[in-house]
């Protein structure tokens, strides 16, 4: 059998990245602009973190859940038949978002219908994507594809900011619901998808492809998967936790929006050039031992942040953590592939980001909770340390099984 080519079509393939980068770039900065306007929604409609953080808990909950069966359907129709529609929904609801009335009706909107878009749009089809294109030496190209979610994340958060001083967090909904109308147009002239790569069938044992993947349920039958998903839950609950709460606890500290808004800028900043930098490094070495050291120095972050108390202090923890935030998403999309291989990866890093944002959505809502019982963030961040610390630990046991050869 002759080798895995590296490349299908080298112009095409970085054609698609571009694709990916953009539909992360949009989507993923609509989605999180919600963490700069927590605090201008909560004046306005009163109650206490808990109930307000209901919302972005709700959209982590749907995101999770409808995990594997995103990762499916993109494995039976392909990453544009998935993603165009997905995008429509979400400018949908969130075009519904500047009507909600209280924070029920802004659940309804931003926490089920944008987010079930969402997870149409996020990193589950553009990682497919992109291995489809690569699937040989794919860490770069994932990498490049990923600093779209950062770049959309600094770029909507100062975007957001501006835009609420000026006119308040309802126009500012309505604004992006347009940009993402806007991206869609632009997107179903652009977007392909891959080759579509050939399943054998009638074969013993567990399905396979041609180089011998796992499916679904014999990866679920795995110890390295439960090992992997373990500390993904910890990766999960600790981003939510950050980007849901990070702004309220600045502001906390007698900081201004606009330096929560730097902050959070910085932190997209830095995550851009950590996943480039985590992409050369997975390409060279292998995906799980950078994704064991961004977890040893995400949890360092997190012990850090117990002692922020001016902007400077702010600012570090943001470069730090930012570094690692959403590195770990290509990084575990790599290692889903190394472990058992890419035939059926969108199901299998489906299920995987599944546990990761039910963490996800604990995290949020935990750290609202947490805040009006103590009135203070410090117990939650150091929960969220020692867990980062034992996704380290998990993740390094994964080992891949054993596949069988045809």
């Amino acid at each position: 059998m002759a080798p895995e080519p590296t490349h299908f079509a080298p112009r095409g393939g970085w054609w698609a990245v571009g694709a990916g980068f953009t539909v992360l770039f949009v989507c993923t900065g609509v989605n999180f602009a919600f963490g700069i306007l927590f605090k201008p929604i909560l004046n306005e409609f009163g109650g206490d973190r808990a109930t307000l953080s209901l919302a972005p808990t709700a959209s982590l909950a749907i995101y999770s859940l409808s995990q594997p069966f995103f990762g499916s359907l993109i494995d039976r129709l392909g990453v544009r038949r998935v993603v165009l529609p997905s995008m429509a929904l979400m400018a949908v609801g969130t075009g519904l978002v500047p009507l909600a009335a209280g924070p029920w009706q802004l659940m309804v909107c931003y926490g089920i219908i944008a987010s079930l878009g969402y997870t149409g749009t996020s990193i589950l089809p553009v990682s497919i994507l992109v291995t489809k294109w690569f699937p040989g030496r794919r860490g770069f190209a994932l990498a490049v594809a990923a600093c779209g979610f950062s770049l959309g994340h600094l770029v909507f958060t100062q975007v957001a900011a501006r835009a609420e001083k000026a006119m308040g967090w309802r126009w500012t909904y309505a604004l992006m619901a347009a940009v993402l109308v806007a991206f869609l147009v632009v997107l179903t002239g652009w977007l392909r998808d891959p080759p579509r790569m050939p399943v054998a069938s009638g074969l013993p044992g567990p399905a396979l492809d041609i180089a011998g993947s796992l499916n679904r349920r014999a990866a679920l039958g795995s110890g390295a998967f439960w090992w992997m998903t373990a500390g993904y839950i910890g990766c999960g609950f600790t981003d939510f936790l950050i980007t849901t709460h990070l702004a309220p606890f600045a502001t906390d500290l007698g900081l201004a929006q606009s330096v929560a808004a730097n902050a959070i800028s910085l932190f997209a900043a830095a995550n851009i050039a950590a996943i480039l930098a985590a992409g050369v490094l997975a390409d060279r070495f292998d995906s799980r031992s950078v994704l064991v050291g961004t977890y040893a120095l995400r949890a360092a972050a997190l012990f850090l942040l117990l002692f922020v108390r001016e902007t400077w202090q702010l600012y570090l923890f943001a470069v730090l953590f930012g570094a690692t935030f959403f590195t770990t998403a290509p990084l575990s999309s790599a290692f889903i592939g190394e472990l058992f291989g890419p035939a059926f990866q969108g199901a299998i890093f489906g299920t995987t980001n599944m546990f990761h944002h039910m963490g996800g959505a604990l995290g949020s809502f935990a750290g609202g909770l947490v805040f009006d019982l103590t009135r203070s963030y410090a117990a939650i961040f150091l929960f969220s340390g020692a867990m980062v610390v034992a996704s380290a630990v998990t993740t390094w046991l994964a080992r891949s099984p054993r596949r069988p050869s045809r």
